[in-house]
């Protein structure tokens, strides 16, 4: 999972609501203009700088809400991004953490959670087809 943020510098660090857009499209993240709007009334976005201004920090939060999404409701978001959002969003330093956290977990899940599955599913299919056989031969000695 490659980090959306990693070439944030190449962008301007004020940006309108139609740029923040874009920046997601070409990520090819689902942010869209209603969603933010959403994000900002409900809490979890800060509002844009001067009505108009969303900066690096805005981007920030929203690549994290958008992360977060897939796992938790959105008062969980809130309650989790809330102690760390300022007036302009997540501090990069912040999001850069919690990235790096996700990685590890990542990396987690896949050396030690996703091996066991994998193995679990095996026995499980290798029972299942067992039991499929012992079926199919009481039919036939039927």
């Amino acid at each position: 999972m490659t980090d959306p943020l990693a070439d944030i510098h190449h962008y301007s660090p004020n940006l309108t609501i139609s740029q923040v857009i874009k920046f997601f499209e070409k990520k090819a993240l689902p942010i869209s203009r209603p969603m933010v709007q959403n994000y900002i009334r409900d809490g979890l976005l800060p509002p844009p700088v001067n009505k108009r201004v969303y900066t690096h920090k805005h981007l920030a939060a929203l690549v994290t809400i958008c992360r977060l999404k897939g796992i938790y409701d959105m008062p969980a978001i809130k309650a989790a991004l809330e102690p760390h959002l300022d007036e302009e969003g997540l501090p990069l330093e912040t999001y850069k953490w919690l990235m790096s956290k996700q990685k590890q977990n990542r990396d987690l899940w896949l050396d030690k959670v996703a091996p066991n599955i994998a193995a679990e599913e095996e026995s499980t299919h290798a029972l299942l087809t067992m039991t499929h056989v012992a079926e199919i031969k009481n039919v036939i000695e039927l």
